[in-house]
């Protein structure tokens, strides 16, 4: 053909012409949407956590506080003992503001509206 075009396969019109019913009818396939669904949940329930807990620091800490939060967890690299008295108060001060049982709650709370069914 001219111009860079090819013919396409006429298995390949039939393939593509097939109804979505037969292709996905048999139970391999039906296990095969199950897990791809499964997935789905579960990236869908990390996001809705993921939000919960960012509007939740954002409710709670000004941009200052949120900054401070992370540049001491950087420097504590996860180890309270890297950090010296100073340091360890003001992330106890930052902590009291964050409010953790609260956050719990409401990330409990998004996961359950997750599970429930709608009529």
């Amino acid at each position: 053909m001219r111009g860079g075009l090819q013919a396409v396969p006429p298995t390949l019109i039939a393939v593509a012409m097939t109804p979505l019913r037969q292709t996905l009818s048999g139970p391999e396939s039906a296990a095969a949407r199950g897990r791809w669904l499964a997935r789905g949940a579960w990236l869908l329930a990390a996001a809705e956590a993921l939000v919960a807990v960012r509007n939740h620091l954002n409710d709670r800490l000004d941009e200052r506080d949120r900054r401070r939060l992370v540049e001491i967890v950087k420097t504590s690299k996860g180890r309270p003992s890297n950090l010296d008295d100073r340091e360890r108060k003001e992330l106890q001060r930052l902590l009291a503001k964050v409010e953790p049982r609260e956050l719990v709650k409401t990330v409990a709370q998004s996961a359950a509206r997750l599970g429930r069914r709608r009529p």
